[in-house]
C-alpha cells in the first residue's frame, strides 16, 4: 500500500516513464524529464492551473526563472514522439487523433490513464 505523497509521486513517475517509452519519447530530451514530473503532479491534483501552478513548479524544480521553457520543451518532446510514433500504440491513448495533442491534452490523458492504474 502506498502511504505518502512522495511514495505516490515515485510510483507515478515509474508508470509515466513506461508509458512515455511505449509512446516513443526520447529519454534524452529535456521535455521527457519534465513530463516525468508534470504528469504525476497533475495526476495527484488535476485542479492545478498549468500556467499558474504546474509549469511554474516544474520550472522551479529545473532551475528556470519562468515557466515558458517548460511549455516549449514539453511541446517539442510531444511533437517529436508524434513524428516517430507507432500509430497503433498512440491510438490506445488518443483514439481518432489526427494531429498531435496539445500539452494539456497529452498530460491530462496520460494522467487519467495513471489514475486508472493500480495501486493509485
Amino acid at each position: 500500500m502506498i502511504t505518502t505523497y512522495e511514495d505516490q509521486l515515485f510510483t507515478l513517475r515509474e508508470f509515466t516513464g513506461r508509458i512515455l517509452h511505449e509512446l516513443r519519447f526520447g529519454v534524452h530530451r529535456l521535455g521527457y524529464k519534465q513530463l516525468l514530473l508534470l504528469i504525476p503532479c497533475y495526476t495527484l491534483d488535476d485542479n492545478q492551473s498549468f500556467t499558474k501552478e504546474l509549469y511554474p513548479y516544474v520550472a522551479d524544480y529545473f532551475g528556470y526563472s519562468t515557466w515558458h521553457p517548460i511549455e516549449h520543451t514539453v511541446r517539442d518532446a510531444i511533437l517529436n514522439a508524434w513524428a516517430n510514433r507507432d500509430p497503433a500504440v498512440w491510438e490506445q491513448y488518443f483514439p481518432d487523433m489526427q494531429k498531435p495533442p496539445s500539452n494539456k491534452q497529452f498530460i491530462a490523458t496520460i494522467a487519467e490513464q495513471l489514475k486508472n492504474t493500480p495501486p493509485i
